[in-house]
């Protein structure tokens, strides 16, 4: 039996909510898109000499990455000093070597002031970030297909298995990478003579990019072994459609067991019907109930199946039964089927309420 009805606008909930999956990746994982490249600053100021067959490179699965080119696209991308910004300074997306209002306070140094109690009310709030390129830094690109929507916040973990003792770095969930030895200091926000407890890079979580931009006791990371762990993000919609079937509603049926001269000797399951674009929409017309398709000799011939019901449908408590509720779009295109988990009876007088939930991306 397929029977047709609209849903209400208040029969239908979709609610969004987010997920995580961690990975965990090697610098030997190039395969699966994972890579980490050194880039450096070049020589030439306007770049226009810039010659591949001579140019500083890394092969990694057969892709060439250029370490100059790199350098400057990753550059003007991330790392756009204000200094060099001409007309208005955008202070929001600009990375401005000296804090505008604080003096010499390095952003490499600190995570800044936005979250400072007794922050000075002439020292303007602005963004966690805190960052600035070298003439050298490592990059480790993880492809979407690992991350998702974006990298979780605080979820990061890189350890650098060729250092003696191992560096491990974590994020700071506002995009700095620091090393946890020194998570204490960092913190504070007060690292030590020797720059410990500082940021020694960046992540852009929506990117997937991680960038080791110290060129002191960190400028091996990210270059050798190393090991990354982080979480994905992904959204997922639950969906759930309430399905009603009211009183005397759905009770007919198209089962042709049920019609007088009825011969289990005939098939009717013929090629011809199925020619129509509707077939198996809810505006298929076709008269299932009084008309079939021979297969074989008969093929494509009509004939009636007997148009009368047997006389256990005729009785006042015979009733349908409910097994399968499908879902359609407004193209009339099947896009869902829930099956109950045994049929349902669908009394005369009762009304049922089927809830249809299920999750996609």
């Amino acid at each position: 039996m397929s029977q047709f009805k609209n849903l209400e606008l208040d029969d239908i909930l979709i609610s969004p909510f987010q997920v995580n999956k961690t990975f965990s990746v090697t610098n030997y994982d190039s395969g699966s898109g994972v890579y980490a490249i050194s880039i450096t600053k070049g020589t030439d100021s306007n770049l226009y000499g810039f010659e591949p067959s001579t140019s500083t490179s890394q092969t990694i699965s057969s892709n060439v990455f250029y370490n100059v080119p790199t350098y400057y696209g990753i550059n003007t991308t991330y790392y756009r000093d204000i200094t060099s910004m001409a007309g208005h300074i955008d202070f929001i997306n600009g990375t401005p070597k000296n804090h505008p209002t604080a003096g010499v306070i390095e952003y490499r140094k600190t995570r800044f002031l936005y979250d400072t109690p007794n922050r000075p009310s002439s020292i303007k709030l602005i963004r966690p970030y805190t960052r600035q390129l070298h003439d050298t830094a490592n990059v480790i690109s993880v492809p979407q297909v690992l991350f998702g929507e974006s990298i979780s916040k605080k979820s990061v973990r890189l350890v650098d298995n060729d250092a003696s003792p191992q560096i491990i770095l974590e994020d700071d969930g506002f995009g700095n990478l620091y090393d946890v030895a020194f998570s204490s200091s960092y913190s504070n926000r007060e690292p030590d003579s020797n720059d410990s407890g500082s940021v020694v890079g960046n992540i852009f979580y929506d990117d997937g990019l991680f960038v080791i931009t110290d060129t002191g006791s960190y400028s091996e990371v990210g270059a050798g072994n190393f090991t990354l762990t982080f979480d994905s993000t992904q959204t997922i919609y639950e969906r759930e459609y309430i399905c009603r079937a009211d009183e005397n509603e759905f009770r007919h049926t198209t089962n042709r067991s049920l019609k007088l001269g009825y011969s289990s000797s005939i098939e009717f399951h013929g090629t011809e019907f199925s020619k129509d674009p509707l077939t198996n929409t809810r505006d298929d017309k076709f008269s299932y109930d009084t008309i079939g398709f021979a297969t074989g000799a008969f093929q494509n011939q009509n004939y009636q199946i007997g148009k009368e019901l047997i006389g256990e449908a005729t009785h006042s408590h015979f009733a349908t039964y409910i097994t399968s509720i499908g879902l359609y779009n407004n193209n009339n295109e099947l896009i869902a089927i829930a099956k109950t988990a045994k049929p349902i009876k669908n009394e005369k007088e009762m009304s049922l309420s089927f809830v249809v939930r299920f999750d996609t991306n």
